[in-house]
């Protein structure tokens, strides 16, 4: 679908199938342009050296109203990295309005960003009403610094 232009409507105009395919079509395209949300985190400094779940630096929560969302695509955009490939970072999307996780990661031993399964996609499901959902991240271990970055993107798939 593109971007078509509709005319404005005058007096005693006919409105046919043509305009109404070309609005239609304009809500598609609208509904199909990724609205991003930016999570928070870091790419210089780290989250605490401690073995479990952390927020993301700087977290941002957002909040998704998951109940008319049904034919859109919700989905995690995450970038994480380690300081040494003996410590890996498991991102996660964490559902911080009923204290559940809404997707979990794969962990990520890489040293550099672009690494492997240092640029993750976590598409999930938001549950129905208002939620705020929060970039986490979990160290394997206390040895090593562990960094990521995060945005939500919500898109029609069709």
């Amino acid at each position: 679908m593109s971007w078509s232009t509709v005319a404005d409507y005058v007096i005693d105009a006919r409105f046919g199938f043509q305009d109404a395919n070309a609005i239609k079509n304009n809500i598609i395209a609208y509904a199909s342009a990724r609205i991003q949300r930016y999570l928070g985190g870091s790419r210089q400094v780290s989250v605490p050296l401690v073995a479990s779940a952390q927020d993301a630096i700087d977290y941002l929560d957002v909040e998704i109203d998951g109940t008319k969302l049904a034919g859109f695509t919700v989905q995690a955009r995450v970038e994480v990295r380690s300081g040494a490939a003996g410590t890996s970072v498991t991102p996660k999307i964490r559902n911080v309005t009923d204290s559940s996780d809404a997707i979990v990661g794969t962990a990520c031993s890489a040293t550099t960003w672009g690494g492997t399964n240092s640029v993750q996609t976590l598409g999930f499901t938001p549950v129905t009403g208002i939620k705020k959902y929060r970039l986490q991240l979990t160290p394997s271990n206390t040895t090593n610094p562990v960094w990521g970055i995060g945005m939500i993107e919500i898109f029609a798939t069709a």
